[in-house]
């Protein structure tokens, strides 16, 4: 790739670095762009049960799946029933918590998941006027703002041997008026991008056979919009337009957490953290002190932050992966962190939220606690964070 290349790309991902956080709304999973950062917001740094939150919704069913906020609306899913069959879109008033509207669904695939996963493991997406909701049987549905159903697949069925059985767990993506699924499986995987109006397919690919749960992320190519898929097997870059794989980067991935990406250089959890420029051929460094869990990693402005397995965040610095330093949080972490401001919060299963200091070394600052078992990702938008349990939903107020 040549230099004037590398830097197009570079200054593309500074781009989209730049817009993420400014948005009041938080639309997808790990929020704009998929980075996980919201550096222009601010959160309050202490909440309990009794003080600082402004309402928590009881939700039916299981969900390990992340709330988004879109206008006055908070949305989340959740499955319920036996045999977690019952697919729910809910729709919550942003300021009161109380429900807006719900719509139910019934599963056209396979339902079998992990007991520490959901049916609606998948966080949904919007574009400010449609949500689409994917769940782990692939029935996809899109809705307007009001609840209306658009349309819907059923991609089980159009795909019979999609689906394996701990579920799956990618989120769909909405790029342009464009919806991109990535279905990852030891059988029918595939991904697609579909039109965001009509749900017809403007192209569909065959996936290597493998399981994944990363979700696609957007990048943007010397060839135009693009869409970045990763698996076991390594990352490869698709238009968005028409599907032509751009690159592809063969890499020893990890099958949960997705890539991160900063200042034109995409952060593969592979050997610990590869580092790449986005259509590079060769690794800019590896660093395999800096290996996530379950968690995605996240990158923002220098730096690099990965949660292992053992609880211990370590921060390190983009340019190179040396290590600024490690804090040992306690628990067990199936959600991504965020960074939000100067503060990179952390969650574990048991629900508290650790908010640790990034302004220098690693330091926690407050840890918040709620009851129950938090497995996703946190929202945040207009300094309020929104917390998913399995079965409730918490707004904490912004701060004073």
């Amino acid at each position: 790739m040549s230099l004037s290349r590398v830097l197009l790309v570079a200054v593309s991902l500074l781009m989209l670095d730049s817009a993420v956080g400014r948005a009041a709304d938080w639309r997808e999973f790990r929020g704009p762009g998929g980075r996980g950062v919201a550096t222009d917001e601010r959160i309050r740094e202490t909440w309990s049960e009794t003080e600082g939150l402004a309402w928590r919704a009881e939700l039916p069913g299981r969900s390990a799946s992340s709330p988004i906020v879109v206008g006055d609306l908070v949305v989340t899913t959740a499955s319920s029933g036996a045999r977690q069959n019952q697919l729910h879109v809910i729709a919550l008033d942003r300021e009161t918590g109380k429900r807006r509207w719900e719509r139910t669904f019934w599963a056209t695939g396979r339902t079998l998941c992990h007991p520490t996963s959901a049916v609606a493991a998948n966080t949904p997406a919007s574009d400010g006027e449609r949500i689409v909701a994917l769940f782990s049987s692939c029935d996809l549905f899109c809705l307007d703002l009001e609840g209306r159903l658009l349309w819907q697949r059923n991609l089980a069925v159009e795909h019979p041997r999609a689906g394996n059985d701990v579920g799956m767990g990618s989120s769909p993506r909405i790029v342009d008026d464009t919806v991109v699924v990535q279905i990852d499986c030891q059988g029918d995987a595939f991904a697609a991008a579909i039109d965001l109006a009509s749900g017809d397919d403007r192209w569909s690919v065959a996936r290597d056979r493998i399981a994944s749960w990363a979700s696609p992320l957007p990048v943007e190519t010397p060839a135009g919009q693009g869409v970045l898929l990763q698996n076991p097997n390594g990352l490869e870059a698709r238009g968005l337009a028409d599907g032509e794989l751009l690159w592809e980067l063969s890499a020893d991935c990890r099958g949960i957490p997705m890539t991160a990406a900063t200042g034109g250089i995409l952060f593969v959890p592979a050997d610990g953290i590869t580092a790449v420029a986005a259509g590079g051929r060769e690794p800019a460094w590896r660093a395999a002190q800096l290996a996530p869990g379950i968690a995605s990693p996240v990158a923002w402005d220098d730096s690099v932050a990965v949660l292992n397995r053992g609880g211990v965040l370590a921060v390190g610095n983009a340019a190179d992966g040396t290590i600024r330093g490690r804090v040992r949080l306690a628990g067990s972490f199936w959600a991504s962190p965020l960074v939000v401001g100067d503060r990179l919060v952390a969650v574990n299963t048991e629900g508290t939220a650790f908010l640790v200091d990034t302004a220098a070394k690693p330091a926690i600052v407050a840890e918040n606690s709620l009851p129950g078992t938090f497995t996703a990702t946190p929202a945040v938008a207009d300094g309020s964070l929104y917390l998913r349990s399995e079965t409730g939903l918490w707004k904490v107020s912004p701060p004073e």
